[in-house]
């Protein structure tokens, strides 16, 4: 679904923000400095988790002071649909090569459902990573068990449509520097 500028404004005209720029980059700051602490003597893999995970990602590893390398994973459950399918679908998978005896951190915008992150961790693991941890930006109460729960967490959101700060809603607003609810 391709929005116009009108229908887009609307959107965003009918949510509600749910934390600001201010707190958000609050809890980017605290997660780096957790993720220093943790980084002893190695050099971790650091994979960003596209698109979503672009704008957290990118705010979160320039606040690391420790090296890293870093790459992306291209992986989807969602498509087109709004509520997904339990269907994955990789669009770029890493070389495991890059993987294998190394500490790798999974950098995405929202621990959903957790499918997606689930496939990915299990990938990672399964070409030998030495470690495997979940770093999201928000933790979505969903109220049920989630396959795979994250190491690292900004902040908690309610169980309702979110979008900005790398999440879009009908491919806009990923660029807005807030968390937003929508209420549709």
């Amino acid at each position: 679904m391709q929005l116009d500028y009108a229908k887009a404004k609307q959107i965003l005209d009918n949510s509600t923000i749910l934390y600001d720029a201010e707190h958000l980059y609050k809890e980017i700051e605290r997660i780096a400095s957790e993720i220093d602490q943790e980084i002893d003597q190695e050099i971790p893999v650091v994979f960003t988790i596209m698109n979503g995970g672009m704008m957290f990602s990118s705010e979160l590893t320039k606040r690391l002071k420790n090296p890293i390398h870093m790459d992306y994973i291209h992986a989807s459950r969602y498509g087109d649909a709004i509520y997904g399918s339990s269907h994955i679908t990789w669009y770029r998978q890493p070389k495991e090569s890059l993987i294998k005896g190394r500490i790798v951190y999974l950098i995405d915008d929202i621990l959903d459902e957790g499918h997606t992150l689930a496939e990915i961790r299990r990938f990672v693991m399964n070409a030998g990573a030495k470690d495997c941890k979940i770093v999201v930006l928000v933790n979505k109460e969903i109220g049920k068990d989630k396959p795979v729960y994250a190491d690292y967490v900004g902040v908690t959101a309610p169980n309702q449509f979110l979008f900005g700060f790398g999440m879009d809603i009908f491919e806009v607003n990923r660029n807005l520097q807030g968390l937003y609810i929508y209420n549709n």
